[in-house]
């Protein structure tokens, strides 16, 4: 097999599904009687999530070499991290999915499919050109960004359109989009300081761990808590604690 696109299906794909269990398993039988959210639409939702994630990832292969043109780069990275969290909106702001709280859990399976895809094309395009070992793992970081936030945005998302607050919440998320993508530009240069290129991955990465930890963490319970309160309930409740 090509060692890349095992890599890539490893790393983009394999990353994801793990994230999915870490994440879901404490709001889905077994854990719990019922489920905050339906299965079959989330696998669903996290399958269109990856079409989209492989058609923005084509758009990529075509925008990237000008993230750094002078006076062009910045539109263009603020443009790119707009359109990703925009597909998004478009595919959540349904009727079926606005004001219903699974719609957090289905935003969070739409930005992870659509990270994966991310994150699996930009390791097997980059892979291609026989890189080095230590470029191979600058990608790889790279690409394990995008997964971490493409699940986070789509949670904020995700609960804009839950809270009937889609607008808000997007701009937030392409908010989110635009920081990491001007941030990372620095990857894309071709010069020989080589520290530029760590300082742009390791800030981008800690700003990709603190908004998908805020998501996750923060914002997702948030909501969970929202929805036991309006039913008298209590986590407690849930999961049979005393």
């Amino acid at each position: 097999m090509d060692t890349g696109l095992a890599l890539a299906a490893l790393i983009g794909l394999g990353s994801a599904l793990v994230l999915m269990y870490a994440v879901l398993r404490n709001y889905t039988y077994p854990k719990i009687e019922e489920p905050f959210f339906s299965d079959p639409t989330l696998f669903k939702i996290f399958t269109v999530g990856l079409f989209e994630g492989t058609l923005l990832f084509v758009l990529y292969t075509y925008l990237w070499q000008l993230f750094t043109v002078i006076g062009l780069g910045f539109v263009v990275a603020i443009l790119f991290g707009a359109i990703i969290e925009f597909a998004k909106l478009v595919t959540l702001n349904l009727k079926r999915f606005s004001g219903i709280s699974d719609t957090i859990f289905y935003g969070f399976g739409l930005g992870l499919g659509l990270g994966a895809a991310m994150a699996f094309g930009m390791i097997y395009y980059w892979l291609k050109g026989e890189l080095d070992v230590t470029s191979t793992i600058m990608v790889v970081m790279l690409a394990l960004q995008y997964l971490l936030l493409g699940a986070a945005n789509g949670v904020v998302v995700g609960e804009g359109v839950a809270r009937r607050k889609p607008m808000e919440f997007t701009l937030q998320a392409v908010l989110y989009s635009a920081a990491f993508h001007l941030i990372i530009i620095p990857f894309y240069m071709e010069t020989d300081v080589i520290w530029i290129k760590y300082v742009a991955l390791i800030a981008a990465s800690a700003l990709a761990v603190f908004i998908f930890y805020r998501a996750i963490y923060r914002r997702l319970p948030k909501v969970v808590d929202d929805v036991l309160k309006m039913n008298g309930k209590t986590r407690n409740d849930i999961y049979g604690l005393k």
